[in-house]
């Protein structure tokens, strides 16, 4: 039986994790779909739990940092920094850009770690945020990765919202796009998730489990994106991508797999 106040009280928390400059109930109201009874009253269990803030000043609500330290502590519980931070350090040290680790949560991607390039002008970084998996090459990458019939799945799950003039909204292309990534062993995208900005990726795997975990990125400026180097730079992320494997801490690799292991690793 699925309880409703959660199911609000996650939806505010989903909408305020996207808007660091806080939102008010109408906004609250207007994005969720909820009555500003229903969110006025989340809002002030959440900011009795410490969970979020208001500012006194404009009356909008934001996360406190006591909620972005569960994913924090979480994180360091699983040992992910310690162990794939130096991964990506190298790779983006290598490659003058931004590396970006991403991993699945049943059906979503999330971006969990990062390490920026050297290069002044920079593309922005997707750290903490669900990745559209139909516009990027870190969604298309992971897409390969996975079982036919998961892909299936997950596709019938994917709303192809046009987010710039290159991204795919045809489901017929964005196949036979995944089925290319797969067979090539790497997925790129250019300017179809952001403006001026494009990427490759590879899909992250370990050795217990046939379906990939999550996908290994670089992305870059588009001006300065090297097209040239795409054989090189593929080999670069899977050298990267088969230590992140490696490594993947035991707690976090069955949690969101369709696999049989899954169902008996913490028995």
């Amino acid at each position: 039986m699925l309880v409703s106040s959660i199911i609000h009280a996650m939806a505010v928390l989903e909408a305020l994790a996207d808007r660091p400059a806080g939102m008010s109930v109408s906004d609250l109201s207007a994005l969720t779909g909820l009555n500003k009874g229903s969110i006025a009253r989340v809002l002030i269990t959440l900011e009795s739990t410490g969970h979020v803030l208001q500012d006194a000043g404009t009356e909008r609500y934001h996360l406190s940092l006591q909620t972005v330290s569960l994913a924090n502590r979480h994180m360091d519980r699983l040992g992910f920094p310690e162990l794939i931070q130096p991964v990506l350090n190298d790779l983006s040290d290598a490659t003058g850009e931004l590396a970006q680790l991403a991993a699945a949560d049943n059906d979503r991607l999330y971006v969990i770690a990062k390490a920026e390039g050297a290069n002044r002008i920079r593309v922005e970084s997707l750290l903490g945020q669900q990745i559209a998996l139909h516009a990027s090459s870190t969604g298309k990458a992971w897409l390969s990765g996975l079982s036919r019939e998961r892909l299936l799945r997950v596709l019938g799950g994917v709303e192809l919202v046009k987010l710039t003039t290159q991204t795919i909204t045809d489901i017929s292309v964005l196949e036979q796009e995944i089925e290319e990534a797969r067979a090539a062993g790497f997925a790129t995208q250019r300017e179809e998730l952001m403006e001026q900005m494009s990427g490759i990726a590879v899909p992250v795997r370990i050795s217990a489990s046939p379906e990939a975990l999550g996908s290994l990125a670089i992305a870059a400026p588009t001006f300065r994106f090297p097209f040239d180097r795409i054989t090189e730079l593929h080999a670069m992320l899977q050298r990267a991508a088969s230590r992140i494997g490696e490594t993947w801490p035991r707690e976090a690799v069955f949690a969101n797999l369709d696999h049989p292991a899954r169902k008996i690793a913490f028995r």
